[in-house]
């Protein structure tokens, strides 16, 4: 199977792996440069380094790559003799004595944007998005706003109910969720279903006038109690960097999840 194919497929769906290149081997190695593996974060792999116990080494040292979230180049010696290596260089205990450099390159999960309604605002939004560091999924219950041709920029596209889908999803713990539907009475079931999951998310935005926004979370607070923690609740939505159209407050919408994924302080944060 083609590791490219592979890691293509892996990035639509938003999952971690990384891929552990050859880049030099000398004597007798197993491993030829250019060789390559693909890692996934559940351990199994695609393609090969060459085998053997590198190959194991390989798929450790991996794993930890993608636990720290940074990419590294590795020297290893093949050898089932002591010998006289530099300090960085990981001796294996194979008969080869050769060596062997690998670089891992790590493609992590990104954080998830739910999107909830594909209009003006959403469909703005989804563009500011798209070059930024996160994965977006488009939540609509009007088939006509799930297209490419519609919002081309999304990453992933659902077509339900907003009840039902956000009664039976289960967001990872690090997503963002904002809130564009075309009806009040969506918004409310969309933030109380949110809510009910009893987890600390990023943040949940809400596109809305004061008064709106006030009575949103009155009626959070009927539903849940006045404990409620809503610290992570942003409405009206947005940065304030002023106009009033839909691109305008998407990028304000999209600075906004910007400022708090690099937990930056910026003045005027609603």
């Amino acid at each position: 199977m083609d590791v490219y194919k592979v890691a293509s497929e892996l990035k639509t769906k938003n999952q971690a792996f990384v891929i552990a290149f050859v880049v030099k081997s000398i004597g007798s190695s197993p491993g030829k440069a250019g060789f390559k593996m693909l890692i996934k974060s559940d351990g199994t792999s695609i393609g090969t380094i060459g085998g053997g116990a590198i190959e194991a080494e390989v798929v450790r040292e991996a794993k930890n790559c993608l636990t720290i979230g940074e990419n590294k180049l590795q020297e290893y010696f093949l050898s089932n003799k002591s010998s006289n290596v530099k300090e960085d260089v990981k001796i294996i205990p194979m008969s080869c004595n050769g060596g062997i450099t690998i670089y891992y390159e790590v493609h992590g999960k990104q954080p998830t944007v739910y999107v909830f309604g594909g209009g003006h605002v959403g469909s703005s939004l989804l563009y500011f998005l798209k070059p930024l560091k996160f994965f977006t999924l488009l939540v609509d219950n009007r088939p006509e706003y799930l297209s490419k041709h519609k919002n081309p920029d999304a990453s992933e596209y659902i077509l339900n109910e907003y009840d039902e889908f956000t009664k039976k999803f289960e967001p990872p713990e690090d997503a963002y969720f904002v809130v564009v539907t075309h009806g009040h009475n969506y918004d409310e079931v969309i933030l109380k279903n949110i809510y009910s999951k009893k987890r600390n998310f990023n943040y949940i935005g809400v596109i809305a006038s004061k008064s709106k926004a006030a009575s949103l979370v009155k009626s959070l607070k009927n539903e849940f109690g006045n404990k409620l923690d809503l610290s992570n609740f942003h409405s009206p939505v947005g940065l304030k960097i002023g106009g009033s159209t839909a691109e305008e407050i998407a990028l304000g919408i999209a600075a906004e999840i910007q400022s708090i994924h690099y937990k930056k302080t910026i003045s005027g944060n609603s």
